[in-house]
């Protein structure tokens, strides 16, 4: 078995437009290729659809295999093949297999192969709309995991697309076929699709076929394996089980997740349903509160999150369904959510599935040897469901409350041990409308998150995690280190730093309303370099250039802006003594860091009284616009009263509302709203 650089360029070999942009869209993103050296992968699968008896019965009747030549019975030579209809003869054999072994699916026509060769079938409307792709044959497919292709504006509605088929099958001529390198690259890009226009795949299976040979190619959250060329005249059992397979009613077969279903009316999703295991092991069934998820990450490799929202139907809540694909050697994110239970400030987690199977039980191996497979668990977690991401904000008291709760959520996990070490500004939402001091921010995803170990420290700094616009000055500075150098433990001043940038961010491409703006130059540097180049523009910022340019400032009000001067400042008192850490021997530098983290509650406490003084400024503002909004007071002289009427020492009931101070008053002036309508996600 070989390992293959996904990341190779292929020599461009074909005229379809914007294929090479596509290549180098997804080759990127396809992580380890894994060529396998034996048939095994192929042979092992799908024996519990077809026995090797009822294939032979099929082969006997079979009026496109030749049992005395051993064949299928398509052209002999290059130039017969050319001379037909090319994909006529191959549509006609995976057909005559589909309508023997799936008669009732075939007939419903919930299984159906179609020749697609001349189709323009519309890659995901995220993507340029150049971006098409031509399979010569597809598996069109019908049922609870499939729907017709979206609608595009000025375009006749698509019979067929990436959302209802469920697999492709590339034909090419013996002799005149593509390099593997470019096989792969087509496959790669039919694939993607799939992944993202069937959000609930865990793998797809694509088959390209040269003259008499086939190759697999399987993708997963672990990348992609393809089996060397097999002779399907040689061995039609194997070839008759993979059509099998790819063309299978059972959604299961074909890589489905089918504990996420719809229900299709006109070829459309109109609702759907996600099973999961409850807190008590219990099967519960969550109406979908959408059909599409919320969240889906596009690249084939990685963790694959999606994020679905359900209802609850005990009490109609509404939660967040994260599932993802986690490396096998990483905490779980469960692990960090259940220690965080009833922390404020930090996403709270119902139930979960920690593991829900394996890539390595997708990948058969036998004879070939797996020890380059980067194994992933597919997990499950069910989290309660906040509002939008924080750059949703409207006013700039509530970004300053979002922050300052998510930091606090933040140093409670760092007191139990846990370190997040992937701040970013996707990563703290919005507490829901009206929520309490302590959840008006709220800290998520713990995939990254660490516990320290026996000695006190968390892992050593890994530029590959975290979002690089965000990360520490420490953390980029490690990209460039040679051994024997090694990066020092990520430390709970790395994440605070995080927080800081986000608050960067907001300022320099946001108002105090929430409106965004371009991103500046100094922005487009940070996210331009890499390494020592980024690690010395930032620290060239806390260190000299702290301060917001006159065509910033004045969108944000005062109290905001000495939050992010103040903030700052404490981050430079503490910059240079970690400057110095990267020429000091490895025992200073955890003697550093042993010192530091002895005084995290200092750190922390000092930030979050700078996030304090500025809300209380806000709030002292507001409440000075309010009163200054507010209708005078107008004293009105008492009626002059007859001698018969009652003492004057006692009031009607008007002119006690009259008289009543302003404060016991019920103020009819509106000075603004008391908060907005949360929006659906």
């Amino acid at each position: 078995m070989h390992t293959r650089s996904s990341s190779k360029q292929t020599k461009p070999t074909a005229s379809d437009e914007g294929l090479e942009e596509q290549k180098k869209l997804v080759m990127p993103e396809l992580g380890p290729v894994i060529e396998l050296e034996t048939h095994s992968f192929a042979r092992s699968l799908y024996h519990d659809l077809a026995s090797d008896s009822a294939i032979d019965s099929f082969l006997k009747t079979s009026r496109f295999y030749s049992l005395p030549e051993r064949r299928w019975k398509l052209p002999q030579n290059y130039t017969k093949l050319l001379d037909t209809n090319l994909y006529t003869p191959f549509r006609n054999i995976i057909s005559s297999v589909v309508r023997r072994f799936w008669g009732d699916a075939s007939r419903q026509r919930s299984r159906e192969v179609v020749d697609t060769h001349v189709s323009e079938l519309r890659h995901s409307l995220e993507d340029p709309p150049t971006h098409t792709s031509r399979p010569s044959l597809v598996i069109k497919a019908k049922g609870p995991s499939f729907q017709l292709p979206p609608i595009e504006n000025g375009k006749s509605p698509a019979k067929i697309g990436f959302s209802n088929i469920a697999t492709c099958i590339e034909i090419q001529v013996e002799g005149d076929e593509l390099p593997v390198s470019e096989q792969l690259a087509r496959a790669s890009i039919y694939a993607r699709q799939l992944f993202i226009q069937q959000p609930n795949r865990r793998f797809v299976r694509v088959l390209t076929i040269t003259g008499r040979y086939l190759r697999l190619f399987h993708f997963d959250r672990s990348g992609a394996q393809y089996t060397p060329p097999l002779d399907f005249n040689d061995d039609p059992y194997t070839f008759v089980r993979l059509i099998l397979g790819l063309s299978s009613p059972n959604e299961a077969d074909i890589g489905l997740d089918t504990s996420i279903q719809w229900r299709v009316e006109n070829g459309r999703k109109v609702s759907g349903t996600l099973t999961t295991r409850a807190a008590d092991s219990t099967e519960k069934v969550y109406p979908l509160v959408h059909v599409v998820p919320f969240f889906n990450r596009s690249h084939i490799h990685g963790r694959g999150t999606t994020c679905w929202i359900v209802s609850d139907p005990a009490n109609g809540e509404t939660l967040l369904v994260k599932d993802a694909w986690r490396s096998e050697d990483r905490t779980a994110e469960h692990v960090h959510l259940q220690e965080a239970l009833g922390v404020p400030g930090v996403a709270q987690m119902v139930s979960c599935e920690p593991d829900r199977g394996q890539i390595k039980d997708l990948r058969y191996f036998g004879q070939d040897d797996s020890a380059n497979l980067e194994n992933r668990i597919e997990t499950r977690i069910i989290m309660k469901c906040y509002a939008h991401p924080i750059v949703h904000f409207t006013s700039a008291k509530q970004l300053l409350c979002a922050l300052r709760d998510a930091i606090v959520g933040h140093r409670n996990l760092f007191k139990r041990g846990t370190l997040h070490r992937d701040v970013s500004i996707q990563n703290i939402v919005l507490g829901i409308p009206g929520a309490k001091p302590g959840e008006r921010g709220i800290l998520i995803d713990f995939d990254m998150a660490t516990r320290c170990d026996d000695t006190g420290f968390h892992p050593p700094m890994d530029w590959r995690i975290g979002t690089p616009l965000f990360q520490s000055t420490s953390v980029l500075y490690s990209v460039d280190l040679e051994e024997p150098c090694q990066p020092a433990p990520h430390d709970h001043l790395d994440d605070l730093e995080s927080f800081f940038y986000i608050l960067t961010y907001i300022v320099y491409t946001y108002d105090s309303q929430g409106v965004s703006y371009p991103m500046n130059k100094l922005l487009k540097q940070w996210q331009r370099d890499t390494g020592s180049n980024a690690s010395d523009a930032k620290g060239l910022f806390l260190l000299t250039e702290r301060f917001v340019p006159n065509t910033i400032a004045p969108r944000w009000p005062k109290a905001l802006l000495d939050v992010f001067s103040n903030f700052g400042s404490f981050l430079a008192s503490l910059f240079q003594e970690r400057i110095n850490t990267r020429y000091m021997e490895p025992e200073e530098v955890l003697e550093i860091i042993r010192d530091m983290a002895s005084n995290s509650e200092q750190h922390y406490n000092k930030i979050i009284r700078i996030f304090d003084a500025g809300i209380e400024a806000l709030e002292k503002v507001e409440n000075e616009d309010a009163a200054m909004k507010a209708p005078p007071t107008v004293p009105v002289p008492p009626p002059v009263r007859s001698p018969l009427q009652r003492s004057p020492l006692k009031r009607t009931r008007e002119e006690e509302t009259e008289f009543l101070p302003a404060a016991k008053r019920p103020n009819l002036s509106v000075a603004g709203a008391a908060g907005t309508p949360r929006r659906s996600v």
